[in-house]
């Protein structure tokens, strides 16, 4: 096998991981909208739920509850508000194949955070690891080179001036 054939495999692979984690977080986002999770009351009984041991997933990294708690309590609406939106347009960019690398890194971090969320619990947590996984692939592989908006910018710009963009 050529090395042009080899290139060309594990670019359309990465921009199938690519598309399938942007319909896996926009099939996520849809299911909180329609659960009511971005609103305030929506995410604080989230949260409670999280490390409830009794009835909900028992999560029992309480230093992060501790931070959840400071940080996000109380500004739960807006917060609320900006998941809302956030996970939308990672999701939408990553399906597209826009700004790819950016939204890699945004994925990154989304997925660590639920990884912490529900460690300890009941959830498998090895989920978010693998999607940190995926993430971190399609960073790396600019995955949006391939069937994506960033091959365009690419073609045009060539190499962003500002890392991490496509």
């Amino acid at each position: 096998m050529t090395q042009d054939k080899e290139t060309r495999q594990l670019r359309t692979a990465v921009a199938l991981l690519r598309i399938t984690v942007g319909v896996i977080i926009l099939a996520t986002w849809y299911g909180n909208l329609r659960d009511g999770l971005y609103t305030a009351d929506g995410l604080t009984g989230f949260f409670n739920w999280l490390f409830d041991a009794e009835n909900g997933n028992g999560s029992s990294l309480l230093v992060y509850k501790q931070y959840l708690d400071m940080a996000v309590g109380p500004v739960a609406g807006p917060f609320a508000t900006f998941q809302m939106i956030a996970e939308l347009v990672m999701g939408v960019a990553l399906l597209l194949g826009f700004f790819t690398r950016l939204f890699g890194l945004a994925a990154m971090f989304f997925f660590t955070n639920l990884f912490l969320s529900y460690f300890g619990g009941h959830e498998w947590i090895w989920t978010y690891v693998l999607l940190f996984m995926a993430a971190l692939t399609i960073t790396i592989g600019a995955a949006g080179r391939k069937w994506g908006i960033d091959s365009r910018l690419y073609r045009t710009h060539g190499d962003p001036q500002i890392p991490f963009f496509w």
